[in-house]
């Protein structure tokens, strides 16, 4: 399976409430330690706006794979739509650093494609985010 069909193949489980067998899919390359594929797959669950579920498999391989460009792009996205913009613009700023610029490949047709977009959209929402929790927390 292709990585666009494993996206689509998530996408449509996590969709459709079949969380278990879209994790079971990520066992599989678990067990292989094949962190590109488990952060490919994450992307399935960013596609079918479960960021939750993307966050809990992309913290799993943080560790090993965050020297990943699109690595840190995943993860900044489901961070920034967990709201968690402040967390997320760090990511956003390291997947640049390392060279990805257009994010065609790891986005869907409704989210920017520029990693530039992201990197104002964090700056901007941040701090907001920031007062919003501390507000909450006074």
């Amino acid at each position: 399976m292709d990585k666009k069909e494993l996206v689509n193949k998530i996408s449509y489980l996590v969709s459709k409430k079949n969380h278990d067998q879209a994790y079971a899919i990520i066992r599989e390359f678990e067990k292989k330690n094949n962190f590109e594929m488990i952060s490919v797959s994450a992307q399935g669950f960013i596609n079918a706006y479960y960021y939750e579920g993307a966050l809990k498999i992309l913290e799993s391989i943080k560790k090993e794979y965050s020297k990943n460009s699109e690595f840190c792009a995943r993860y900044a996205i489901a961070l920034f739509n967990s709201e968690k913009e402040d967390k997320s613009l760090q990511w956003f700023e390291k997947a640049k650093e390392k060279g990805l610029e257009d994010l065609s490949e790891i986005s869907n047709d409704f989210f920017s494609k520029s990693i530039d977009d992201w990197i104002k959209k964090a700056k901007f929402w941040g701090p907001i985010r920031v007062e919003e929790n501390n507000y909450k927390e006074e």
